[in-house]
């Protein structure tokens, strides 16, 4: 949506409050956060006041990685007559100012970038998605035996194995059978 959207028939520069508010939450939500701003500082000309609008600038600024300015900005929301605004300052600033845990190595999956994948030809696609899961060290050697180009190649693999359990446990009942 552009800052001129047009809401019932009015250009946003004509809008009450609460459309200017639902506006931003929408454009808020589909991540348009430099619209979000245009549309706020349009909004704060006519609500200069508005501890909503200025709620919501911070929330942007903080969604664009002006963290230290959103911060600043709601530190001086923390004080706002309206209870609503005043509470739900201390809630975000309380989440921007927690300490950042540290995880260790082992608690993250890099996740591989696939962006090229659906360009790809079909023969490309396969290769890429050998070579990541030739990439991977967590694989036991039998799944790296099962070829993933082939369907039912992964059944086929499971029925061997089956058949090969059935096999030693039968063996294995025959033996004691005998036994005195």
């Amino acid at each position: 949506m552009s800052p001129s959207v047009r809401v019932s028939g009015t250009k946003s520069s004509d809008l009450r409050l609460p459309q200017y508010l639902t506006l931003i939450q929408l454009q808020f939500e589909q991540g348009q956060y430099r619209q979000v701003l245009d549309q706020i500082r349009q909004a704060q000309s006519c609500y200069p006041q508005s501890g909503k609008l200025r709620l919501w600038q911070a929330l942007a600024q903080e969604a664009l990685g002006q963290t230290q300015e959103a911060i600043l900005l709601v530190q001086t929301l923390v004080g706002n007559p309206d209870p609503e605004v005043a509470q739900q300052a201390r809630y975000v600033l309380g989440i921007w100012q927690a300490p950042r845990l540290r995880r260790p190595s082992e608690w993250l999956s890099e996740i591989p970038d696939l962006s090229q994948l659906e360009e790809a030809e079909p023969p490309e696609r396969r290769l890429a998605y050998r070579r990541l899961q030739g990439e991977s060290t967590t694989s036991s050697s039998a799944a790296q035996s099962v070829d993933p180009s082939r369907p039912g190649a992964a059944e086929h693999f499971d029925t061997k194995l089956v058949w090969v359990l059935i096999g030693i446990l039968s063996a294995s009942l025959a033996i004691l059978a005998w036994l005195p």
